[in-house]
């Protein structure tokens, strides 16, 4: 009886050892696996490319701030490495995300992997 609890309890703790491991594993390889790729233009003219690597739940604006020198006004992006906005000419920093403009801001905008996101300043 002694025998068996022994086998029982050893094999008991190499499930739990090995079911630990996986979980962890698993979450490395989600979160080193994301990658997005972000385009800035101005004028229509592209002018900067980078794929970069992001967490899972981060939001654009925190992998714009990671990535680029960014400018703020209030709660937008008025400057990215240098392109400033400028209200009197009715030049703006718009983003769209796979060829659609999302309805949210760049800091409630969740990225996933493989996404394209196209940063434009242009005249409106």
């Amino acid at each position: 009886m002694k025998k068996f609890l022994k086998v029982a309890m050893v094999l008991t703790v190499i499930f739990l050892l090995g079911a630990c491991g996986k979980t962890n594993d698993d979450k490395k390889e989600q979160d080193a696996g994301m990658k997005v790729t972000i385009i800035l233009k101005e004028e229509d003219k592209q002018f900067d490319k980078k794929e970069v690597k992001v967490k899972k739940d981060e939001s654009l604006q925190t992998v714009m701030e990671t990535n680029f020198k960014v400018e703020m006004d209030k709660d937008f992006i008025s400057g990215i490495d240098g392109h400033l906005q400028d209200a009197k000419a009715s030049k703006y920093w718009l983003y769209d995300v796979n060829g659609k403009q999302p309805e949210v801001g760049a800091v409630e905008y969740f990225l996933k992997d493989g996404d394209i996101v196209t940063w434009t300043l242009n005249k409106l």
